[in-house]
């Protein structure tokens, strides 16, 4: 697994969340969390209401599970604003 990939892997383990745990708080299925986590799907193209529910479940930044700089970068400057 990329270290990349892994983002939302590592903000869920240090929540202290199952996969199952995840899935129960932010109604996506447990199949989904686990193509975001392996990499399978790009979380960089998930829904803005897909990646909100996962940070308000993680008690985390968007830019603490993607994986796209630039887009950490945009936000980061959007933030700051």
């Amino acid at each position: 697994m990329d270290a990349k990939m892994s983002k939302l892997k590592n903000t869920r383990q240090a929540a202290g969340l199952s996969q199952s745990q995840l899935a129960a708080a932010t109604g996506l299925n447990v199949r989904m969390l686990q193509y975001y986590e392996q990499g399978v799907k790009d979380i960089n193209g998930a829904k803005l209401a897909t990646l909100l529910k996962l940070c308000l479940a993680l008690d985390c930044k968007l830019g603490d599970i993607l994986t796209d700089e630039a887009t950490v970068k945009l936000l980061e400057q959007y933030t700051a604003a």
